[in-house]
């Protein structure tokens, strides 16, 4: 179930000597092009400067016109793609990676075969080259994905899958280290995918065993120790928060832990990733309606999978360990009930109010399990909560924490690298709605904050002076409604990047 990614390479050839279909010049809402746009030589710039100035296009975000290579040019490419960036000093790193996607949307219009970029020639609104480069090959391999391992031949073909092989112009000088950093931006995206492909596959062919098997197989090459608790394991170890989530379905728990020592003495990082692979709700069952979207529950496991994959392809000097919980979440006659009282690994005791507030039980045990390797800071990952949607929408995922300085870094990394996050308060008022008559705490803490609330459990299952960060990603682990270029419908592999991108600069 491998996700091929398009070809992107870099040339340091001339422009007018490329042998392929199509160079891409971007020109801005101004009616002026790229600067770059003089390597294709006068005519080709005249041409272009004469299309803005009548008006054939904009510059508009996500304008496309493409024109025949004027003759007597001197290009030997057959096209020219004009690609609209919008203004000039409103360029960001986003809109960058938006633009690959427009790219790739472009060949697929036009049967794009081969494209040569300029767009990395040039700075933007004081962007680096090497940064533009990165973006837009980000937002062409993102942009590119399809899930398609269960459409027929057929349906593939009506589908219209395109697969250009694209070129970026670059100086000599700059060749090996553009090289270098689409390899980089290239593992990235490949663990982007593979969260994404992940998320969805469905509840029948991806389940707790069968996810386990696809860990072994996904990191049987890579530098990563896997270890996997099966049910025995798990209850030897009083993991008893995985044990009843999963109890109701015929497929057992487990838990899986990815060791990655690549960074000699430095501390530990420990990514935490609930991975529910269907949802029902159990015997607090949900409603019909989109249930079916209920395989993307283990959309957080899935980024601490693709994150995994891509730090030990990276060959990042970093020390890492992912632990991803996993069971499904059924309503039986052997299910956990509402009422049920637990006693986790930690030995907390929780009433179980709902038993579709399952993501926190799972997690619990899995924090508690994360605190054995004294990494320095934890960060779990989860699509915990309705709320988390209603209050942030599908543009940034939840962030909470113990530590605001911890906070404000991932923060930081999240509006850098396009995985968005926006914080909300553990104060102490919202603790006191998950106590328990019955227990120490209980597993929903009412409908006001049930964001907060979640993470307030979950703060329970972390020593104080753990430094620890929860991110709900409810809203932002798959996009049904396909909104933007760069993440096509279903599993978007939210988390993947924001983890690279903060591994790469607080922990290598």
């Amino acid at each position: 179930m491998k996700n091929q990614m398009l070809n992107i390479n870099v040339t340091s050839s001339l422009v007018d000597k490329w042998r392929g279909d199509v160079i891409a010049v971007a020109v801005y809402d101004d009616q002026q092009p790229q600067k770059s746009l003089e390597e294709c030589g006068e005519v080709v710039s005249e041409e272009v400067k004469r299309v803005l100035k009548d008006r054939w296009i904009n510059g508009k975000d996500g304008e496309t016109l493409l024109i025949p290579t004027p003759a007597k040019s001197g290009i030997l490419a057959k096209r020219v793609l004009i690609v609209g960036m919008g203004a000039r000093k409103k360029v960001n790193l986003e809109g960058l990676r938006v633009l690959g996607a427009q790219l790739v949307a472009a060949c697929e219009k036009h049967n794009i075969t081969s494209m040569n970029c300029l767009m990395a020639l040039d700075k933007h609104n004081g962007i680096k080259r090497n940064q533009v480069l990165e973006s837009v090959a980000e937002g062409i391999w993102l942009g590119s994905y399809r899930f398609e391992q269960f459409q027929s031949k057929k349906s593939k073909e009506e589908s219209k899958p395109v697969n250009p092989k694209v070129y970026f112009a670059t100086r000599k000088e700059h060749t090996d280290r553009s090289k270098k950093s689409l390899e980089a931006v290239a593992a990235i995206c490949r663990g982007v995918n593979l969260a994404r492909d992940l998320g969805n596959s469905p509840g029948n062919i991806l389940n707790p065993e069968t996810l386990v098997d696809r860990v072994k197989v996904l990191m049987e090459e890579l530098p990563v120790k896997v270890t996997v608790l099966n049910e025995k394991a798990l209850a030897k170890k009083g993991m008893n928060g995985i044990l009843a989530v999963g109890q109701g379905s015929g497929t057992p728990p487990r838990l899986i832990t990815m060791e990655y020592n690549n960074g000699g003495d430095k501390p530990v990082l420990a990514v935490v990733g609930k991975a529910i692979t269907f949802d029902s709700g159990g015997i607090s069952i949900k409603p019909s309606v989109k249930m079916e979207e209920m395989k993307f529950d283990m959309c957080g496991g899935a980024a601490v999978l693709g994150f995994m994959q891509a730090i030990a392809q990276m060959k990042l000097e970093v020390n890492v360990v992912g632990i991803v919980p996993t069971a499904e979440n059924l309503p039986s006659g052997s299910a956990q009930r509402p009422g049920d009282i637990i006693k986790t690994a930690k030995g907390v005791f929780v009433e179980v109010v709902n038993t579709d507030a399952e993501g926190r039980l799972i997690l619990a045990d899995a924090l508690h399990h994360a605190e054995s390797f004294d990494p320095e800071v934890i960060i779990d990952l989860a699509t915990l909560t309705g709320a988390c949607v209603v209050a942030l929408g599908a543009h940034a995922s939840g962030i909470m924490g113990n530590n605001s300085k911890l906070l404000k870094k991932i923060r930081k990394v999240g509006d850098g690298c396009g995985d968005r996050v926006w914080p909300l308060p553990l104060f102490d008022a919202y603790q006191k709605q998950i106590k328990s008559t019955v227990a120490d705490i209980k597993n929903v803490g009412g409908p006001g904050g049930g964001t907060i609330t979640a993470g307030c459990f979950l703060s329970r299952f972390v020593e104080e002076d753990r430094d620890w960060v929860h991110i709900d990603i409810a809203g932002t682990a798959w996009d049904m409604a396909s909104s933007k270029p760069n993440f096509p419908k279903g599993a978007t592999g939210v988390g993947v990047r924001l983890l690279c991108s903060y591994a790469e600069k607080y922990f290598a």
